[in-house]
């Protein structure tokens, strides 16, 4: 777009891209891909749209009826969407999850871009090396595609569960993908689960507890210099998480870096052009910061 049209926009032409989440207003997604757009001079929008569980097949649906552009798909959503896909992706279909979403001749596409920006991320702020030990807390979607991500890394990750049949899919999932070795510990196993959190150098919190100031587990609460917590959720604050282990001395990592992996994927898939990937990590830390700053009274 030109000078005179980005003053003018957005227009009756601009075309919407969509964040799908329960809840979804507290996404750095809007303000990364909008800079985004605008430094390419795209005629396009991003916007969240909250959608509680209940209506998501509708509201995807009604999406595809409007002629929206793309969509990503965020927690609890990843995995009641693939319902609705007419084709599902190489990436997607391994996962069993979707978070991006795009409509093309053939209908509605399916992808997941996840454990591409988590394997990217882990490998750039964990730096680990075949046979490490994992603890990987959670079975949901993004499970699955941390799941991905630590058997493409030859990891060897103990899965950490409320109930067996989950966790032993997304065990399963990291076997099939390069994993050395797989275990399932149930999260009422306090033993086991102290011994696999002990013997762990990285734990990956991969559940949305967190979000609103909720604790892990007692065992993964206890990470020590030398091990590593990381956190799927990324917040203003510390999550108890990444505040419990930092004040024992192990490193500590956020979601951003994955969010920023998966994004830049997310964009080329629906633009077909190469993300501006510093103008979306600038703005995303910017508006994280943004976010930590006081907030003024009203």
């Amino acid at each position: 777009m030109t000078q005179q049209a980005l003053a003018a926009w957005p227009t009756a032409s601009t075309r919407l891209v969509v964040l799908l989440g329960w809840p979804a207003r507290h996404s750095l997604s809007p303000e990364l891909h909008n800079a985004a757009f605008r430094a390419q001079g795209l005629d396009l929008v991003y916007l969240a749209v909250p959608t509680p569980p209940a209506d998501v097949q509708a509201v995807v649906t009604a999406l595809g009826a409007m002629d929206v552009l793309g969509a990503n798909v965020t927690v609890p959503h990843k995995r009641a969407v693939v319902e609705v896909c007419d084709e599902l992706t190489e990436e997607a279909h391994l996962i069993g999850a979707v978070n991006t979403l795009h409509w093309s001749g053939a209908g509605l596409v399916g992808d997941n871009t996840d454990a591409h920006g988590l394997l990217a991320a882990l490998r750039s702020e964990v730096a680990p090396t075949p046979g490490e030990r994992w603890v990987l807390f959670g079975t949901g979607g993004a499970a699955r595609a941390a799941a991905v991500a630590i058997g493409r890394l030859e990891g060897r990750v103990a899965v950490v569960g409320r109930r067996e049949d989950p966790a032993r899919e997304v065990a399963g999932l990291a076997d099939r993908c390069g994993a050395r070795d797989t275990e399932v510990v149930l999260v009422d196993d306090g033993a086991r689960l102290a011994a696999v959190a002990r013997s762990a150098r990285t734990v990956v919190n991969a559940t949305p507890l967190g979000m609103s100031g909720e604790e892990l587990p007692e065992p993964l609460m206890a990470l020590e210099r030398g091990q590593v917590a990381y956190d799927l959720v990324y917040a203003p604050t510390p999550t108890p998480f990444l505040s419990a282990a930092g004040g024992r001395g192990a490193a500590t990592h956020h979601g951003l870096g994955m969010l920023l992996g998966q994004a830049a994927a997310s964009y080329e898939r629906w633009t077909g052009t190469p993300a501006p990937r510093q103008v979306m990590e600038a703005t995303a830390r910017r508006a994280l910061a943004a976010k930590q700053a006081p907030q003024p009274e009203r």
